[in-house]
């Protein structure tokens, strides 16, 4: 088939005459209303463009000068490398600047006795940049957010750090950064995660980016952690600027501190990878502390391993010293994920449990079990089973997710929550 210019001595369809009567159609009294806004709470149209862009077929240019559809691994490159605003490792000052961001956009459904909501959410959309100073010793990372629909296009810092690496081994970070705890659930990005959602035991814990100060480091197959937080930072802007107490913190809240060790037992069981971690999280919780403040202990296990196509992680956490409100809990998950077709679709599975010492000590997912829950998604028990799969277009960096969900949250005499969660979504980073 040509690929050429249309023949020009070849007769013209009048382009009036293929275009729809938009007049006519605008005087349906539905089309009207659409047309003028009043469902822009459905974003259906936005995912499936969203769908059709990284669904889509692309031209390339063969050797031969013919005209192909179809990107290659090389064009998703050289799209990515725009990013790269500056790179020179010969540079003894600034070695590279590059512009960081991702998108992640979801539709979901949720169906129960209680209800069956459904809608579009534009989960995380975050731009930022990061530099590399001093022969790469020292780096410079500094993102914010936007929210739900783009309503606001910055709706706080996300990471706001300083990054130094005085030896091969030793890493010491100081700014807006991430609790070093739970290492899989919350340490990992969620560009890298099979999942759409953190696990439920994970998110009803009130860990969030802290200003810190944190120590890491490596001996052998051995690895340690330690870090110190303010209690007091908002997850999100305050209202008083980027660089004020509303993203930093005024520090008379609370403080908290991190321990943590880890082995690599990848030699010892001779597969490709295999990492134990246990880390502990305490916080001297006040009055009125932002992030950090539910409980007074936090411990986290991790064993990850991997082998070929196949891999599966088990984490779990127990917390204690919470209030009336937030009492004992414990729970884990298990997450085996399967590389059906290396490189290009993956399955995962997860399997999810938590109980409380209270009757009100477990509560549901935000997102978006809580959406339909009776007695605001509290109970004493949960259980999930997940299920989905990852179709890759440019590995992590562009991504089409797929997965359903069954949870259960109990509550003596009766459940809050009994339900399926259906969710599709898209994953983008640079």
């Amino acid at each position: 088939m040509s690929t050429g210019p249309p023949d020009a001595d070849a007769p013209q369809t009048p382009m009036k005459s293929i275009l729809p009567n938009h007049h006519a159609e605008l005087r349906n009294p539905r089309i009207r209303r659409i047309a003028s806004g009043h469902f822009r709470s459905t974003h259906l149209p936005r995912a499936a463009a969203l769908a059709l862009l990284v669904a889509a077929p692309m031209p390339t240019h063969a050797q031969d000068g013919t005209t192909r559809l179809g990107a290659t691994a090389n064009d998703f490159d050289r799209m990515w490398s725009l990013a790269t605003l500056y790179q020179d490792n010969a540079n003894p000052l600034v070695e590279e600047f590059k512009l960081r961001g991702r998108y992640q956009g979801q539709f979901w459904n949720v169906d129960d006795d209680h209800g069956n909501p459904s809608n579009w959410e534009d989960r995380r959309s975050r731009l930022g940049f990061d530099a590399k100073l001093f022969e790469k010793q020292l780096e410079v990372r500094l993102d914010f957010q936007a929210n739900d629909g783009f309503v606001d296009f910055y709706d706080g810092l996300v990471d706001a750090y300083l990054r130094w690496k005085p030896r091969s081994w030793l890493t010491i970070t100081a700014g807006k950064t991430k609790p070093l705890i739970a290492q899989y659930d919350w340490l990992e990005s969620t560009t890298t995660q099979p999942t759409f959602e953190r696990s439920q035991i994970f998110n009803q814990l009130g860990i969030n980016r802290a200003t810190a100060l944190t120590v890491e480091g490596t001996t052998a197959a051995w690895s340690w952690r330690a870090g110190v937080y303010s209690n007091g930072t908002p997850a999100t802007t305050g209202g008083t600027g980027a660089w004020g107490d509303g993203e930093f913190g005024d520090f008379d809240g609370g403080m908290s501190f991190s321990l943590g060790a880890g082995y690599d037992f990848k030699s010892l069981l001779a597969v490709d990878k295999a990492d134990l971690r246990l880390d502990w999280l305490h916080s001297d919780r006040q009055p009125g502390d932002l992030v950090l403040g539910k409980y007074d202990d936090i411990i986290s296990t991790t064993f990850w391993v991997k082998q070929g196509e196949a891999g599966v992680v088990i984490e779990g956490f127990f917390a204690s010293g919470g209030d009336a409100t937030n009492s004992d809990v414990f729970g884990f998950y298990i997450e085996p994920t399967y590389d059906l077709i290396p490189k290009k679709l993956q399955l995962v599975g997860r399997y999810s449990l938590a109980n409380s010492e209270g009757p009100l000590g477990v509560i549901g997912q935000s997102r978006y079990e809580r959406s339909v829950a009776t007695n605001q998604g509290k109970g004493n028990a949960y259980q999930a089973l997940y299920g989905g799969a990852q179709y890759f277009i440019y590995g992590d960096k562009l991504k089409l997710m797929a997965g359903a969900e069954w949870s259960r949250i109990a509550r003596d005499p009766s459940d809050s929550y009994n339900g399926f969660t259906l969710l599709t979504g898209v994953r983008l980073s640079f």
